[in-house]
């Protein structure tokens, strides 16, 4: 064998370790991002019928992203600190519920999309609705 068939079989061997690795890499991050969309699914159930808060669902998915290297710093992180400003606003009365429809509506058609606009037109909406909550007739 000569010198050169040996470095191209090390090289060859190093390349193919790095590709196993990398793949390891994607299987794991693909099943914590599997895993936190499941916890979503089973969870938001029970926020809808009201047996959790809507802003303990959106504290402990923020939670379980967090935790998750590959998503903690997307924008899905901003997204789910707006819903959790936006329930807890619902919850204490000063969102109503199409207000706070508004907003989820927004953040669940954009769910699957890393983009910070996405993340702008839920602000908007969030800000939009405590204006018309506000603007509303006074309470006797």
């Amino acid at each position: 064998m000569t010198r050169f068939q040996s470095m191209l079989e090390r090289h060859t061997a190093i390349a193919i370790f790095a590709l196993s690795l990398a793949g390891c890499a994607i299987f794991t991050e693909t099943y914590g991002i599997q895993e936190v969309d499941n916890w979503a699914r089973r969870n938001e159930p029970l926020a809808e019928s009201g047996k959790m808060k809507w802003s303990d669902f959106y504290a402990k998915y923020l939670e379980k992203v967090a935790a998750a290297p590959v998503i903690s710093q997307s924008p899905v992180v901003e997204r789910l600190g707006i819903m959790i400003t936006a329930s807890l606003f619902y919850e204490q009365g000063r969102l109503d519920q199409a207000g706070f429809d508004s907003v989820q509506r927004i953040v669940r058609t954009y769910q699957t999309i890393d983009d910070p606009a996405a993340n702008m037109l839920a602000r908007n909406a969030l800000v939009r609705a405590l204006g018309h909550k506000t603007s509303g007739p006074v309470p006797r």
